[in-house]
């Protein structure tokens, strides 16, 4: 198992791993384990230290990963934690960009990965490059020349980041960390308006505010619109039989 990117935030903490051995459960169960057991003696608190079971993605590429160590690094920053990623000293993208120490713990191979010609130092400066950027993924791609359209960039990010979003129920203030913006979803929408609101607010967290502006309207008429939406959903969602059974008591 090695750790690969972290983060701590004020409430939960996130992972990057890489294990060749399928035993992510495994290795949870023990880090959260004696962590809650040193906590708890530490504070003389009794009782679970956290809640519910981890979650997590699953990343298949490079690029996939790039992704979600950049949305890892930016959440401090997301959240109002520091002014710059490197000042925020519970995330790893410290160590990872050169600006202090690499921990024992710390595996940057992901880093010679992405920039194999280079030497380490050199990759860390291309990452606090990139990190400057305002769409670090798509300037990786970019820079390398590689022969990848913008449609797979946003269907990268949007993999990452909307299973992310959706499975750990984040708070809002962290949905803005690399989150597309409101015209480009509008943009890929096309016509249909109902997924369009639907994917702004449950996905990517926007408000009906700046929901309604592209739109040309009111943030109740959103509210109302969304509403609709999800009650037609519940309906065609439901099991026929029920509909049926109704149906045979009239």
């Amino acid at each position: 198992m090695k750790t690969v990117g972290g983060t701590l935030m004020g409430n939960h903490f996130h992972l990057a791993v890489v294990t060749p051995n399928g035993n992510l459960s495994e290795f949870m169960e023990r880090l959260e384990g004696r962590y809650a057991r040193y906590f708890n003696q530490r504070h003389q608190y009794i009782g679970h230290v956290f809640q519910g079971r981890f979650r997590h993605v699953c990343i298949e590429t490079d690029v996939h990963l790039l992704t979600a160590l950049c949305y890892l690094f930016m959440n401090p920053v997301t959240a109002g934690f520091a002014d710059r990623l490197e000042d925020y000293k519970w995330s790893s993208y410290a160590a990872a960009a050169g600006y202090s120490p690499i921990p024992a713990y710390l595996s940057l191979e992901w880093l010679e990965a992405l920039y194999p010609t280079l030497s380490l130092s050199d990759a860390q400066r291309r990452l606090r490059q990139l990190m400057s950027e305002p769409k670090p993924v798509a300037a990786y791609i970019e820079a390398l020349e590689l022969n990848v359209s913008a449609d797979t960039i946003n269907q990268v990010v949007r993999s990452y980041t909307g299973e992310q979003l959706n499975i750990a129920s984040l708070p809002r203030m962290y949905r803005t960390a690399l989150r597309p913006s409101i015209e480009t979803l509008l943009e890929e929408s096309g016509d249909d308006r109902a997924s369009f609101i639907r994917e702004a607010r449950l996905t990517y967290g926007y408000r009906n505010a700046e929901i309604a502006i592209p739109l040309g309207l009111h943030p109740d008429t959103i509210s109302r619109l969304f509403c609709d939406d999800r009650h037609r959903r519940m309906q065609a969602d439901a099991p026929k039989e029920i509909a049926t059974g109704v149906s045979a008591r009239h």
